[in-house]
């Protein structure tokens, strides 16, 4: 007999652009700190879950979409983040880069 939590489906999401609509954009918090970027999507079910994969320096969590409260040219997040600290822009450069590379290794094998 499978546990619930072997019978879930999970999908990690990527874009091939960077940044892209998501992928790749700062995430804001509610404290107007930027705390790192979009990594991938990440969708789960049953039941049916979506959450954003926040990269920061030296950290990845998940972010409901529930806490998204605006998509433009940052993501800006209705909760304050205790798991990141607040980056700078070059921060924000070096994880671009380290997920474009990430994601042209997966395509080029």
């Amino acid at each position: 007999m499978q546990t619930e939590e072997a019978k879930k489906i999970c999908a990690e999401l990527y874009e091939l652009n960077m940044p892209g609509q998501l992928i790749g954009k700062e995430v804001v918090d509610s404290k107007a700190r930027r705390i790192g970027i979009v990594r991938n999507l990440r969708v789960s079910m049953p039941p049916i879950k979506t959450e954003l994969i926040v990269k920061g320096l030296d950290v990845e969590f998940p972010v409901n979409i529930d806490n998204i409260s605006a998509v433009g040219t940052v993501i800006q997040l209705n909760i304050a983040v205790k798991e990141a600290e607040e980056i700078e822009i070059h921060d924000i450069l070096k994880l671009r880069k380290e997920i474009w590379d990430e994601v042209k290794n997966c395509f080029e094998g």
